[in-house]
């Protein structure tokens, strides 16, 4: 049976999805591809969704990448249109999640893997993470969208380095490049990331999807202000608008005043 994606791991407002291939140090299947939009819709069936997290199985992958083993059935010929398709839907759906997507990384992460972490909001790793972009290895191109988004996260010279050379970098390179937020030491990791979850989870939801799809939108339009970005993008800046006639700025002012932390309810 092909290892699947736990969509269903729900713990009060936070989901988790984990990557579980650890034999293959969590390597995605075609079959686990096609499995991720459905396990972000399980993530997103509870209203009160806050937080998601994206992590692999154990403690020595994030995800190894495509499973290499399919690729001379599905990545050549006929079958590669379809296996493409497949991987853009994935990372499709975890760029639409609305709420904030954390990427929980250890050990290697590499090529199909860091796509995946690049359309998380915040990558968080640990010190024994590893990435890489191996595509040059194997004589494919890295698909035109992850590549996108691995500009715009790392630069247009970094991302060259990456695609060109295919070697591995350590956690603190990637921290220096950007291509993740945060390291911290592994021992440490799953603590971090499960404070920076339960603080997020406390703040106001609204502002999260509202932030998310303003920033979304800026990044998809430009910073250049000649024309508003509510002509550009006027759903993000009705949700922008949406916070301040919202009850969680009201219940945000009393508890200011009253000296207490907020009880936000995303309404």
């Amino acid at each position: 049976m092909d290892p699947v994606l736990l969509g269903d791991e729900r713990i009060g407002s936070v989901a988790t999805i984990t990557i579980d291939n650890p034999d293959r140090r969590n390597a995605m299947t075609a079959a686990m591809y096609q499995a991720l939009p459905d396990a972000c819709a399980v993530a997103l069936a509870e209203s009160d969704l806050r937080v998601v997290v994206l992590r692999g199985a154990g403690d020595l992958a994030f995800s190894a990448g495509s499973d290499i083993t399919e690729f001379e059935d599905r990545r050549m010929g006929g079958e590669a249109e379809g296996y493409d398709r497949a991987e853009h839907a994935a990372w499709e759906a975890i760029e639409s999640i609305p709420v904030p997507v954390i990427a929980a990384i250890r050990g290697s992460c590499r090529g199909g893997g860091v796509a995946i972490a690049l359309h998380a909001d915040l990558r968080i790793a640990a010190d024994d993470a590893t990435f890489s972009v191996p595509p040059a290895n194997l004589g494919l191109s890295y698909p035109p969208e992850a590549t996108r988004r691995l500009v715009a996260t790392v630069g247009p010279s970094q991302a060259k380095r990456l695609l060109f050379t295919a070697d591995a970098i350590d956690a603190s390179r990637a921290e220096r490049i950007g291509l993740v937020d945060e390291v911290v030491p592994a021992a440490d990791h799953t603590d971090h990331v499960a404070a920076m979850v339960d603080t997020i989870a406390h703040r106001a939801p609204l502002t999260h999807r509202a932030s998310k799809r303003v920033v979304d939108a800026v990044i998809a339009h430009g910073t250049a202000a000649d024309i508003p970005l509510s002509e550009l993008a006027p759903e993000a800046a009705e949700a922008a608008a949406a916070c301040s006639s919202s009850d969680d700025f009201r219940e945000g002012v009393r508890s200011f005043a009253e000296k207490r932390p907020p009880r936000f309810r995303g309404a």
